[in-house]
């Protein structure tokens, strides 16, 4: 009898074998000791246990499962990532080190007597979240026992169960691994946009262009860019506006918008004052133009333009045509006003001063250089010089 009850073991080490054995199979549930290898090293009369990646062969002394884990799911920081590893089990292990840490983050919201496990908080955890989901039936959302890699994380409308500021919704997206990586697969632009396609649209533009005698300069504007992009939204099939649209309603909304513009700066006008400016000019049809500008901090923009080719440009008519220009911008924003250096032009520039006193006139310093460097050249040394140089 003493030696059958030698040969067998007593309760205390019946427990203590069961107790090893399940510490054991808890430890080896890990999802990434499925990718590893046990290598026992000798280091000096020391045995001791390093974890080899499957992948790449590379040896983890210290650290555990959860280093390796950190391995597989590159995390940087800490361990050095495998650059072997499959794209899917990257992504488990990433899922899983997430799980694991709003786990923790939960357990420890909810105090100590918190147990993940029992069926009554689960049973908790279900209701909130269908009474959540009846509440507002368009989020989309995935119930408790559609994904266990995430350690039945319940996705809630930014509150957890007790009532506290949680995390937003997760998209349906972080749910599944990426199937491809940047530049593994081409996509629909690359391929509708290849290299003859580009080329064979650039020549369609050019031959319009050319056909209709546009100048090249024309793809300088600001608005070509804009056109192109209008059009490709349109997709195929598209009908451009034809002649009479655009000469008739296109071109008067294009001018009534302009209108609004110039008049969005009117604020600027009478917050800061202004300044009116006359650029007379002749045309290649012999007409003689006066335009005239309104400039602030804001910007300058284009106010109108005269045609004075059959009235005479005297003192008299100018003044009149400025003091016009002067009431439509309105004379109490007009701080300055400048005109040519002609003599016409003084005349009419000192009546202003005359009659509204809040403004002053000045001759254009770029029409005053125009006629100095002209004096200049009617010089006998200088125009002998200029001669030969032509």
């Amino acid at each position: 009898m003493a030696s059958v009850e030698g040969s067998m073991p007593s309760m205390d080490d019946s427990s203590n074998t069961s107790s090893t054995q399940i510490t054991g199979v808890r430890g080896k549930s890990d999802p990434a000791w499925n990718h590893c290898r046990e290598a026992p090293e000798l280091s000096g009369n020391t045995k001791r246990m390093k974890l080899a990646c499957l992948y790449c062969g590379k040896s983890f002394a210290s650290g555990g499962i959860n280093r390796f884990k950190q391995h597989l799911a590159g995390v940087k920081g800490e361990v050095e990532p495998c650059r072997k590893v499959p794209a899917d089990i990257r992504h488990q292990m990433i899922q899983n080190i997430q799980a694991i840490s709003e786990k923790k983050k939960r357990t420890k919201e909810m105090g100590e007597d918190y147990n993940p496990f029992s069926a009554r908080h689960k049973e908790h955890e279900e209701q909130v979240y269908y009474r959540q989901l009846g509440e507002d039936d368009d989020i989309q959302e995935i119930p408790p026992s559609s994904n266990k890699s995430t350690g039945n994380v319940l996705p809630t409308r930014g509150k957890n169960i007790e009532g506290g500021k949680g995390k937003q919704l997760e998209t349906i997206r972080n749910y599944f691994m990426p199937r491809t990586t940047p530049g593994a697969q081409p996509t629909i632009k690359s391929l509708l946009q290849n290299k003859e396609a580009v080329e064979r649209c650039d020549l369609a533009v050019a031959k319009w262009m050319i056909d209709a005698c546009v100048p090249f300069n024309a793809v300088n504007s600001k608005y070509y860019q804009c056109m192109i992009d209008a059009i490709a939204s349109m997709g195929p099939g598209y009908k451009a506006p034809n002649f009479h649209s655009v000469r008739g309603y296109l071109l008067t909304k294009n001018v009534d918008e302009v209108k609004k513009y110039v008049e969005s700066f009117r604020a600027t006008w009478k917050k800061t004052g202004c300044t009116i400016m006359a650029d007379g000019w002749t045309d290649q049809c012999r007409r003689t133009l006066i335009n005239f500008l309104v400039y602030c901090p804001r910007g300058t923009v284009f106010l109108k333009s005269v045609d004075a080719s059959d009235t005479s440009k005297t003192a008299d008519m100018l003044y009149k045509l400025f003091k016009e220009i002067v009431m439509s911008v309105g004379f109490e924003n007009v701080v300055h006003v400048v005109t040519d250096n002609a003599a016409n032009y003084v005349a009419a520039g000192k009546k202003l001063e005359q009659d509204f006193p809040t403004l002053f006139w000045s001759p254009c310093a770029a029409h005053c250089l125009n006629l100095i460097m002209q004096d200049i050249g009617k010089l006998v040394s200088v125009k002998n010089t200029v001669a030969h140089a032509a």
